[in-house]
């Protein structure tokens, strides 16, 4: 009995002992891309980027031909064919701002999403998207005795960005929010060239700045139009639930060359008004009547 169960194990120990496994050896690549980012932005600052996003053209008809992704620190091209292209390195994450037609070098877009399209389209405010681009690079072919190739792509932001402070106002501890309309913005920008294009306003979030009594609104944008006045609507609600409103003519601080700090100021004289007694805060000092006619026509 003990020989015949001794015949089916020492069989599978020669099973076991006949499969080895063999460690995996990734292609050693040649190729390396780095990346050199310029996050010094003014406003609305922007994340260091967590994954890059490269991408391949054919130079002649614009066409996407590969892509890879790497973090900010760069890496290397596996199975790739030297030769001419234009790369696009686009930073990912971002919370707004969005890539489009990313199959066409030539219609290649940053932009956000429509949030009222009449009577004036407007869009949310991008934020920053780091990108780079170097057309007609030629990647070589290598051989044996060649050094390794490295490319360095320079990225900065698609955006620009601005700040709006609103002075003047009484009762800032009153305020329940702030918002602004930026007109005469352009709607997306073309990464190819840098070329801004379309026309929208933008519209911006902005905080109460207590112990300085002001507001401040930062915003970015894909860029400003080139004609026409630009004209900024400011809504502060306060916490009666009472809306002021204001526009202001802006062209001239936004086309000031020595507004470096590009920081845009309007005084808006106007008076906050603290939340009225309601149901969840009430007063008893007396129990009068109270009659209120409301027109619902």
């Amino acid at each position: 009995m003990k020989s015949r169960l001794l015949i089916p194990l020492l069989a599978m120990s020669l099973v076991f002992l006949s499969c080895t496994r063999d460690p995996i050896y990734d292609e050693v690549s040649r190729y390396h891309i780095c990346f050199s980012i310029d996050s010094d932005v003014l406003y609305c600052k922007g994340k260091q980027p967590e994954l890059i996003q490269v991408i391949f053209y054919d130079p002649a008809s614009g066409k996407k031909i590969d892509e890879a992704y790497m973090g900010p620190e760069g890496g290397y091209l596996y199975s790739f064919t030297p030769g001419a292209y234009d790369i696009v390195a686009v930073s990912m994450g971002s919370s707004r701002t969005e890539l489009t037609y990313t199959k066409d070098f030539n219609l290649l877009t940053a932009q956000t999403k429509t949030i009222q399209s009449s009577p004036v389209k407007v869009i949310a405010a991008p934020d920053h998207m780091y990108a780079g681009v170097m057309a007609g690079t030629v990647i070589p072919f290598l051989s044996e005795a060649d050094p390794p190739f490295e490319l360095t792509i320079p990225m900065k932001s698609v955006c620009d960005s601005w700040k709006i402070k609103v002075t003047g106002v009484k009762g800032v501890e009153y305020s329940a929010g702030i918002t602004a309309y930026v007109f005469n913005q352009t709607q997306e920008i073309y990464l190819k060239d840098n070329r801004p294009s379309g026309n929208c306003a933008i519209r911006a979030e902005g905080r109460a700045v207590q112990d300085e009594g002001v507001f401040e609104i930062p915003f970015c944008t894909f860029g400003m139009s080139d004609t026409g006045t630009i004209r900024i609507r400011v809504d502060i609600e306060a916490l009666d639930r009472k809306v002021h409103s204001m526009e202001f003519d802006v062209t001239s601080q936004i086309l000031d060359v020595s507004n470096r700090e590009h920081l845009i100021t309007v005084d808006f004289p106007t008076e906050l008004s603290p939340m009225i007694q309601g149901g969840l805060d009430p007063s008893a000092d007396k129990w009068d009547e109270h009659h209120e006619f409301v027109d619902i026509e």
